[in-house]
């Protein structure tokens, strides 16, 4: 069974969902159930597909293998190294690093294999076991970690990053030490699966998405959900999704969908800007939700901009932290073309009016969240 070695390494991170670098490979691993993985360091438990590759057999290489279940990760690997280099008392030693990322605080260990003159030497994160035993040309690597031991992991965490990185040292031998690096995006399947479903439900492509990221959103859930955008659709994934549909006749009216640091407890809130056109004129829409249950809840809509002709108004709007909390201020524009005497539209019902700039009684308006609402604070009037 080899030498065993009760251990572990990883990390967290998000990773919003992720754009592989290019010398980041992105690889999905078996959905084998990690329960059935005995962490002795044997690779025995494991099938013959390698997911993953770098190095020169022979000469330092790494063979990676891993099980995501949705439960835990398992990751397995085969280093292969005609010589491995451990010394008594203090000088450079063969070494294998491990990062795992997902959203968190990154969780790390690292391992000096062991050989005929040294036992094994292991850096060991909480919760989590690793194993290496001794092979004919090199050494392996077991390890299990628990999704609950990775620090940001959520529902919503699309994928983790692994990186490897094998200090091959032959220094002992008058050589040197050369690194050999394995980095990884480990895409989640059942995260992918559930991001395919969401798209299909929306009718869009992948190229159609313009915002995927990972936030702090709903109060009411541990750890981070993810905000998908696109078209005309805004989406909120946790273990399953809900989505919006703006009031936009076409995806080129969505102006903006961004996350705005407005909520009670530094929460983000999601906002979009749509362009609605109509009688011979237009406005634009500043939107807010928050999220609450795995589900965007609408805010308020307000006017900012509004153009009939070459007549134009529009709002200005800006974070400023208060003492007591974050408000976005709503500021008007001087007005082009429109005057306090032709403008004579009535402020529509559905959303808060534009601002006018010729308005005496209030500069602008401040937004903030209480509890689950939005609360409206008018501004004081500038000195002209």
């Amino acid at each position: 069974m080899g030498v065993r070695t009760a251990a572990w390494l990883l990390a967290a991170l998000w990773l919003a969902p992720a754009t592989a670098r290019a010398d980041r490979t992105t690889i999905r691993c078996d959905n084998l159930s990690t329960a059935d993985v005995v962490v002795d360091g044997v690779l025995d438990d494991w099938g013959k597909q390698v997911l993953g590759r770098a190095g020169t057999p022979g000469d330092g290489s790494i063979e990676l293998r891993c099980s995501w279940d949705g439960t835990a990760l398992a990751v397995a690997l085969d280093i292969k190294d005609d010589r491995v280099v451990r010394v008594r008392g203090k000088g450079a030693e063969d070494r294998v690093d491990i990062t795992i990322t997902a959203g968190g605080r990154p969780v790390r260990a690292s391992v000096l294999p062991s050989n005929n003159i040294a036992k094994s030497k292991v850096s060991v994160p909480a919760r989590c076991a690793v194993a290496d035993s001794q092979q004919p040309k090199g050494f392996s690597i077991e390890a299990r970690c628990p999704a609950s031991a990775l620090p940001g992991l959520s529902s919503a965490t699309p994928s983790l990053e692994l990186s490897i990185k094998y200090s091959d040292s032959d220094q002992a031998t008058g050589g040197d030490t050369t690194d050999v690096a394995l980095d990884a995006t480990i895409e989640l399947g059942d995260r992918k699966d559930l991001l395919d479903d969401f798209l299909k439900t929306v009718k869009l492509r992948r190229t159609d998405v313009r915002l995927d990221t990972l936030a702090e959103l709903d109060p009411s859930r541990k750890g981070k959900e993810r905000i998908v955008a696109g078209g005309t659709v805004i989406g909120v994934l946790t273990d399953q999704f809900a989505y919006v549909a703006l009031p936009a006749a076409k995806p080129t009216d969505v102006k903006k969908v961004e996350l705005v640091p407005l909520g009670a407890r530094g929460e983000q809130i999601v906002s979009a800007v749509i362009r609605q056109s109509g009688n011979g004129g237009s406005r634009d829409l500043l939107m807010l939700w928050s999220v609450a249950g795995g589900q965007l809840q609408p805010l308020a809509q307000i006017e900012v901009k509004k153009e009939l002709g070459a007549n134009v108004l529009e709002s200005t709007w800006r974070l400023v932290k208060g003492t007591k909390a974050t408000e976005l201020w709503l500021e008007p524009k001087p007005a082009v073309g429109f005057t306090a005497d032709t403008w004579n539209e009535i402020p529509a019902p559905d959303s808060d009016g534009i601002l006018l700039p010729w308005d005496n009684a209030r500069g602008g308006v401040a937004y903030s969240i209480k509890g689950a609402e939005l609360v409206r604070r008018d501004l004081p009037v500038k000195k002209r």
